[in-house]
C-alpha cells in the first residue's frame, strides 16, 4: 500500500503522484540510506539502516506501538494485538490467536490457494487478460480467510469490501480522515456480525459436524467471545489486501524484467525457491515501506538520542537495500536468509498472518507465471490499494 500518502497529507495531486511511485520511493530509499541513514527533525526520527530497524522492532518496550494503533483499532473493532503494546493482556490474546492456528493449516490453505488459482486461470483463454487484484489475488485470499478463520460474509464482494475499508482505517489512515473512519465504523458493524453469528453456529455444533477453523477451535477452548471476535475479526481484515497488494507488486517488478522472469521460470515448481524470488522482488516494491513507532522513553539508538514521545519511522524499503543485509542488493535473489526481511514487520508485533502470506503468495505468482504473462497498461489504485493490474496471458 502507499504508506507514504498516509504519512504526507496535504500534497499537490503532482506531488502526490510522484510520492506513490515505486521507482521515486526505491531512490529516496536509497539515498536516505547512503547520505542520511539516522535523520531527525521536529518531534520524528527516521531510520534507513537494516540493524537499526530490526533493533527498534526488538526494543517494544522502548519503542510502543499502541500511540500509533491503538485508537483507531479500538474504535473500529476493539483491542487487537497489533495494537496493544507488551502486557499480561497482550501476551495472552497472541497466545490464544496464534494458539488456533494449526500445523494442518499452512498446507491445507496452500492447497486451497492452488485449487482457486488454478480455477480462475483456467477460465481465461490463451491471449485474454486477467485482472491480478480483483480478479485473481483478492479473491483467492477472502476464500482462504473464509476456509482458515470461519468468518463467512453474505458474498465474496461484501467480504472484500469490508475487509478493505477497515483496513483503510486501522492501519493506513495516519492522517485521520473522517471519510475513511466513518466507512470503516459502518463496515465493522457487518464483520461484528458475520462473526458473531458464526460464533453461535459453531456453538451449536457437535462432533464430525463441527468445521476445523480458527473460531471453531477457540469456541471449544470456551475462549471469551468478544476476545474471539476482536482478534479473528483483526487478522481477517489484514489477510486479504496484503495477499493482493504482494501479489500485484511482486508481478509487476518480475514482469518488467523478462530477463529475471526466465530465470524464475526454472524454479516454479520448488515452492522455497518461489518464496524467495517473490520476497526479494516484493523488497523493491513493498507493500509496506514505513514502519512506525513511538519512544516510551528517553533512550539512544547506538549514539542517537532519542527523546520520549517521538515518532520513530523504520524505513523498512530503504533497510531491505543496505548491502549489510542485502549484499548485492541491487540484484534480486532467491537465496537470501528469510529472516532478514521485512515486509511483515518484526519483534513482538509481526503480521498474524506471515506464515500463510508465506505459503500463498509464491502459489499465486507461480501459477500466473506458468500463462506467460505480459502487463497490459498500468496499476489502477483505490486509495493506497492496488485496484487493477492486467495481465495478458500468452500460453
Amino acid at each position: 500500500m502507499n504508506v507514504f500518502l498516509m504519512v504526507v497529507t496535504d500534497m499537490s495531486e503532482a506531488i502526490k503522484n510522484l510520492v506513490s511511485n515505486p521507482t521515486f520511493q526505491l531512490c529516496a530509499a536509497k539515498a536516505a540510506l547512503k547520505i542520511v541513514p539516522r535523520l531527525s527533525w521536529g518531534n520524528t526520527a527516521a531510520f534507513s539502516q537494516w540493524a537499526d530497524v530490526k533493533e527498534i522492532l526488538s526494543r517494544d518496550l522502548d519503542f510502543i506501538i499502541e500511540p500509533v494503533n491503538k485508537e483507531r483499532i479500538e474504535r473500529v473493532n476493539g483491542p487487537f494485538v497489533l495494537g496493544l503494546d507488551r502486557s499480561n493482556t497482550h501476551l495472552y490474546e497472541r497466545e490464544v490467536l496464534y494458539g488456533s492456528l494449526s500445523p494442518d493449516d499452512i498446507p491445507h490453505i496452500k492447497s486451497l490457494a492452488l485449487e482457486h488459482a488454478k480455477a480462475f486461470l483456467e477460465d481465461v483463454p490463451k491471449g485474454q487478460t486477467i485482472d491480478v487484484v480483483n480478479g485473481y489475488a483478492r479473491r483467492v485470499a477472502s476464500r482462504s480467510a473464509s476456509a482458515l478463520m470461519g468468518v463467512d460474509g453474505p458474498s465474496e464482494e461484501d467480504q472484500m469490501r469490508v475487509a478493505r475499508a477497515m483496513f483503510h482505517e486501522l492501519f493506513l489512515n495516519l492522517g485521520g480522515d473522517k471519510k475513511i473512519q466513518d466507512k470503516a465504523v459502518e463496515c465493522s458493524q457487518e464483520l461484528r456480525q458475520w462473526v458473531v453469528d458464526n460464533i453461535k453456529a459453531q456453538k451449536t455444533k457437535k462432533g464430525s459436524q463441527a468445521k476445523e477453523n480458527m473460531i471453531a477451535r477457540m469456541v471449544s477452548l470456551g475462549i471469551d467471545e468478544d476476545l474471539i471476535r476482536r482478534n479473528v475479526s483483526g487478522m481477517f481484515v489484514g489477510a486479504i489486501d496484503t495477499i493482493a497488494t504482494c501479489v500485484a507488486q511482486i508481478m509487476d517488478v518480475l514482469l518488467k524484467r523478462p530477463k529475471l522472469r526466465d530465470q524464475i521460470i526454472k524454479d516454479i515448481d520448488n515452492p522455497e525457491k518461489m518464496r524467495g524470488w517473490c520476497y526479494d522482488a516484493l523488497r523493491f516494491w513493498p507493500h509496506n515501506p514505513l514502519i512506525l513507532r513511538q519512544a516510551a522513553r528517553d533512550c539512544k539508538l547506538g549514539k542517537k538520542e532519542i527523546k520520549e514521545g517521538t515518532t520513530v519511522v523504520c524505513f523498512t524499503l530503504a533497510a531491505m537495500h543496505d548491502p549489510a543485509a542485502f549484499p548485492d542488493p541491487s540484484k534480486v535473489l532467491p537465496d537470501r536468509p528469510l529472516e532478514n526481511y521485512l515486509h511483515f514487520g518484526g519483534g513482538l508485533h509481526p503480521c498474524a498472518g506471515r506464515a500463510i502470506n508465506g505459503v500463498q503468495i509464491p502459489v499465486l505468482v507461480a501459477e500466473l507465471l506458468r500463462r506467460d504473462p505480459v502487463i497490459k497498461g498500468t496499476m489502477k489504485h483505490d486509495g493506497p490499494f492496488p485496484d487493477e493490474l492486467t495481465l495478458k496471458l500468452q500460453s
